[in-house]
């Protein structure tokens, strides 16, 4: 079983990406640490990274970082975060993020994004 894992610490997408993949046949998991992040890409078959930019920059930051220096294929990473929040959503595009969303967006286009794992989704 495919899973996607999600960075990001704030719980409000949670259910509804649960709902969304889990009925598209994924596992969904949701870490808040890179330690724990790398320990689960190493375990799971990765089909997508979502990252909630609303998250610990830190972390995020050193996640995407990470797997644009592994080996490809890497998972797409699509990151989603506040409209209002121009700053971070560039330091996401800067860093590589298949695509970048703002919250809405991102909601809109769940179901589109869960099942192409990313490959359609542009921003």
């Amino acid at each position: 079983k495919k899973t996607i894992l999600i960075v990001g610490q704030n719980l409000f997408f949670l259910p509804r990406i649960q709902n969304v993949a889990g009925s598209s046949g994924y596992n969904v998991l949701l870490t808040d640490a890179a330690p724990k992040f790398w320990d689960l890409y190493d375990e799971e078959d990765v089909a997508l990274v979502l990252v909630d930019l609303e998250g610990e920059e830190n972390t995020w930051a050193a996640v995407i970082r990470g797997l644009r220096e592994r080996p490809s294929p890497v998972p797409r990473v699509i990151a989603f975060g506040p409209h209002a929040d121009v700053a971070t959503l560039e330091v996401a595009r800067d860093l590589g993020c298949n695509a970048v969303l703002t919250k809405g967006q991102f909601s809109n286009a769940l179901r589109k994004i869960v099942e192409t794992e990313g490959a359609e989704v542009k921003a």
